[in-house]
């Protein structure tokens, strides 16, 4: 989720065109104050300065009136203000250049006309955060060059044919989070490159897309769009990026067959039943995000010809098989299946995908793996991480032997009843593995197995009864959660091939037990003060008394539970 976010927000800071990391002062900082600024790196001629919580448009002037050379570009935000006195003044009192202009938040629901004089020479134009109820035409003919418009978040109700009108050069329009419900037609300029209509209340889109040629960002999340057909524009060979995700929309438009310069996809919370061939030819997609739709199927050439697919989402959906369609997509990095039907999952699916990292097959139905990776995958394939919990295995069967690369395997919420030797070979990176709530008798077979790098194990709520060389194939194991178990003794040799290390450094393993029934007498006492003696830490047992062994003397408490 967090990476999602990420991007999006990566894609809209360049979309505003926002600055961030300029940091040397501007040299009248002190005498605009409680106004701040600060240079526009890299360009030494332009100034960003913001006055904050200014009670007054008056005290605005008043601090920045003629205290920049004519010449120099102001970036002006003024932000979280009481503008009252809005209509007795004019950014021309300023005297300033402003090339960008920011009035957010603050409680502006109307915006006299003549209060922007002076700002001929202003490119950006944000009012987001208010209380507009229409479009302020009257504001944007003061502003003839304006190439970007952001008013988001003011409540605006419509979008009519006069608004945006006489802006030949307005370019990033941002309208999101308001409460448009209807878009008369050619109400768009043609000019649009980048167009923002997300969280509002659209339920058609009016044919007020269809020519806008230019157009390379579209947003339309969040809002009540049941179909896309026939709306998008007539030639959207330019568009890179659609957001549509949640709407209500049950079909993918069939003009995306023809939008081959697509590089991001998203169409999450939908009600996707298929995908009908859309995407076939987008040859430069990286990211498509599908989660949370009602996708029951995936043809074979499904994804014929994204070989630059990064990213694909596909949880949270109705797949009860894969086809074979992943097999063109030689650059996926990032697989998310969580949350569908899939009884089976055979690792010929991903064969030759050398670039996939992460797997998610979460909260399926799987109870097969097939196809192991030694004879069916490249070397080259490098999976660092498999995510098979929450489904219905009873038995791994080999399946994962010689996955190479992988770290992180999670197998919990299982049916496990056992772990053969022949499961977890070739593993020599994994580092975490998680087999906790299946129904695991024994851990004895993995002392026949060598996981060289394993630091982490996690076996808690299984029904375990002992503890004896469990841990002979883990020599540099530092973390056992073995917790709420049935175990009742510990074998002393347990552990006596195991030396904890993190990245080469030596540390302690400890053992944690809470729940568990241990025996707790001599030979426990005992166990605990040889396993002290090899950096060896038993949790969970503070009911046991330590006994005194010298200068190693073993002492466990409930506190360290």
């Amino acid at each position: 989720m967090r990476r999602r976010v990420a991007i999006m927000s990566t894609f809209l800071y360049t979309l505003l065109g926002l600055t961030v990391g300029a940091s040397l002062h501007c040299s009248v900082r002190r005498e605009i104050s409680p106004c701040t600024c600060r240079v526009q790196e890299p360009r030494a001629n332009a100034i960003l300065v913001a006055c904050e919580r200014m009670v007054s448009f008056a005290q605005v002037v008043d601090a920045l009136r003629d205290k920049f050379a004519p010449d120099t570009d102001i970036s002006l935000r003024v932000a979280h203000s009481r503008l009252d006195d809005f209509a007795n003044h004019t950014f021309q009192e300023l005297g300033l250049a402003v090339t960008n202009l920011k009035l957010n938040h603050d409680n502006l629901s109307s915006l006299p006309e003549s209060v922007f004089s002076g700002l001929a020479r202003t490119e950006y134009l944000s009012l987001a955060d208010n209380s507009l109820p229409v479009v302020p035409q009257h504001v944007l003919r003061q502003m003839p060059i304006l190439k970007t418009l952001d008013i988001g978040r003011s409540r605006i109700q419509m979008i009519t044919i006069a608004d945006f009108q006489n802006m030949p050069d307005l370019q990033h329009l941002v309208l999101a989070g308001n409460d448009i419900s209807q878009l008369e037609q050619s109400s768009m300029p043609n000019t649009l490159r980048h167009l923002h209509l997300g969280r509002n209340k659209l339920v058609h889109l009016n044919d007020t897309l269809r020519g806008l040629t230019d157009l390379e960002w579209l947003f339309l999340n969040g809002n009540q769009l049941t179909t896309l057909d026939g709306q998008l524009p007539l030639e959207g060979n330019k568009l890179a990026l659609l957001h549509a995700g949640n709407n209500q929309l049950q079909k993918l438009p069939q003009e995306l067959k023809s939008f081959i310069l697509l590089e991001s996809l998203f169409f999450q919370n939908n009600d996707l039943r298929n995908l009908g061939g859309t995407m076939q030819r987008a040859r430069k997609l990286k990211r498509l995000h599908l989660y949370h739709n009602k996708i029951q199927e995936l043809s074979s050439d499904e994804f014929l010809d994204l070989d630059s697919l990064e990213d694909l989402q596909l949880g949270h959906n109705k797949l009860t098989s894969l086809n074979g369609s992943l097999a063109p997509l030689r650059s996926l990095r990032c697989l998310n299946l969580t949350n569908n039907l899939l009884q089976e999952f055979s690792l010929q699916e991903i064969r030759g995908l050398r670039r996939l990292r992460i797997i998610d097959l979460s909260k399926n139905r799987i109870s097969q793996l097939s196809g192991r990776m030694e004879n069916l995958v490249e070397p080259e394939t490098r999976i660092v991480e498999l995510r098979l919990d929450h489904n219905l295995l009873r038995s791994l069967d080999g399946a994962l032997m010689g996955v190479h690369g992988l770290q992180k395997l999670n197998l919990s919420s299982n049916l496990l009843e056992k772990i053969a030797p022949d499961d977890l070979i070739g593993l020599e990176d994994l580092r975490i593995l998680d087999v906790s709530f299946n129904r695991l008798t024994t851990l004895e077979e993995t002392s026949k197995t060598f996981l060289p790098s394993l630091e982490q194990l996690y076996a808690s709520h299984n029904i375990l009864t002992a503890l004896k060389q469990d841990f002979h194939g883990l020599p540099v194991l530092c973390w056992a959660d073995l917790s709420y178990n049935q175990i009742q003794t510990v074998e002393r040799d347990l552990a006596s091939k195991t030396r904890c290390r993190i990245h080469g450094l030596l540390g302690v393993l400890r053992i944690f037990l809470l729940g568990n029934p241990i025996h707790c007498n001599n030979q426990l006492m005992e166990t605990i003060a040889a396993m002290e003696a090899n950096y060896t830490k038993l949790h969970g047992i503070g009911h046991c008394q330590p006994i005194n062994t010298g200068p190693t003397t073993a002492i466990v408490t409930a506190s360290a539970a």
